[in-house]
């Protein structure tokens, strides 16, 4: 009975075999279907045109002078953001008929382009705690009723079990969370 829960033989058993087997099958369906309906569709240019577009008005906007503070926030933005993307594509939650390459992410466009750098932006441009809040509300607002209903108007983005409005909170406290550690480093 010990052995069932402590057995370093776990590569053995037929059930982790099954999920490996179902794990390439599914790896060869992605790429099946990425090579077959993604690759240079209208929708896979405007998300690559959309990741390089939101880069280079990045740059233009930010203050080069806390580049680094910046960068700091949306790279936090970024591994969080896509933590929460995995988990709830691997709990069906939702999920990306679109995918920019087969090897990464699905939303790797949205979760390391789009909402990084409006991120950025929103913390570079309103400092104040007050004015931060109410700038995140609106891009919160604007994310979850507006730009993930277009994304899924456009294929990109289909929900299985998630609604806009549970969105929108996590779009909030990922914002509010981020700010607060970002002081905690500042003031040490």
């Amino acid at each position: 009975m010990i052995d069932k829960y402590f057995s370093f033989q776990y590569s053995e058993h037929p059930l982790w075999k099954e999920i490996v087997q179902k794990r390439i099958e599914l790896r060869d369906l992605n790429y099946q279907w990425f090579i077959g309906y993604n690759l240079f569709s209208l929708v896979w240019w405007l998300e690559l045109i959309l990741f390089i577009a939101v880069w280079f008005i990045w740059w233009k906007l930010v203050d080069k002078s806390r580049l680094v503070e910046i960068v700091a926030y949306g790279l936090m933005v970024s591994i969080l953001a896509t933590i929460i993307d995995l988990a709830g594509a691997n709990f069906v939650l939702w999920g990306y008929p679109i995918m920019p390459v087969p090897l990464m992410p699905p939303l790797f466009i949205v979760n390391v382009g789009l909402l990084p750098v409006v991120y950025m932006l929103v913390y570079q441009y309103f400092s104040s705690f007050q004015s931060f809040t109410k700038a995140v509300l609106i891009m919160a607002v604007i994310f979850a009723y507006a730009a993930e209903p277009l994304a899924v108007w456009l294929g990109i983005y289909e929900l299985t079990n998630w609604r806009y409005s549970y969105s929108f909170p996590i779009y909030i406290a990922l914002a509010l969370f981020l700010k607060w550690v970002m002081t905690k480093i500042l003031a040490k």
